[in-house]
């Protein structure tokens, strides 16, 4: 029991996920989860590798995010 995965599904449609495909909660804005509970399930080998690439790619969209919200207007 060392590799929990599945319990917050992501995708495109708020029915049937409660992530988007960023691993941004639906319900509130500036929470992101990046841990293996976004898997739909475990392949039987440890995720470890998987889980830190997708905590890089979602840093990079909060940067970006970030970014975009300095060069808007006020």
């Amino acid at each position: 029991m060392a590799n929990q995965c599945g319990t917050c599904r992501f995708g495109e449609y708020p029915k049937t996920s409660v992530l988007d495909l960023n691993c941004r909660t639906l319900d509130v804005d500036n929470l992101y989860v990046v841990d293996s509970s976004f898997f739909p399930s475990n392949a039987g080998v440890s995720p470890t590798l998987t889980i830190i690439a997708n905590a890089l790619r979602v840093g990079e969209h909060l940067i970006e995010r970030l970014r975009d919200r300095e060069d808007s207007p006020p």
